[in-house]
């Protein structure tokens, strides 16, 4: 499922125009993203819990060269899904 895909079950569900619902969900994402980079935990209940979570620097290997590289530490996002979720078939 992608962006376009929300909004058109959006657009069934509401019956509202398809611009509408593809600019409500431009602006969710877009809060949820400016709310990540902040470093806010997002919780949509019943769904599940969005944080930044900080991966250490670690050593990989570059296979080609038979070097081993040193990888920088970055942000990801981590995604826990709710219980409602877990319990999916």
């Amino acid at each position: 499922m992608i962006k376009i895909d929300i909004a058109e079950r959006i657009t069934e569900r509401v019956d509202i125009p398809r611009v509408v619902a593809l600019k409500a969900v431009d602006v969710i994402l877009d809060e949820m993203k400016d709310s990540l980079v902040r470093g806010e935990r997002i919780e949509i209940r019943g769904f599940g819990v969005f944080q930044k979570k900080l991966r250490k620097k670690s050593v990989g290997r570059d296979i080609q060269r038979a070097k081993t590289i040193e990888i920088p530490e970055t942000y990801t996002v981590k995604f826990k899904p709710g219980i409602e979720m877990r319990v999916l078939d």
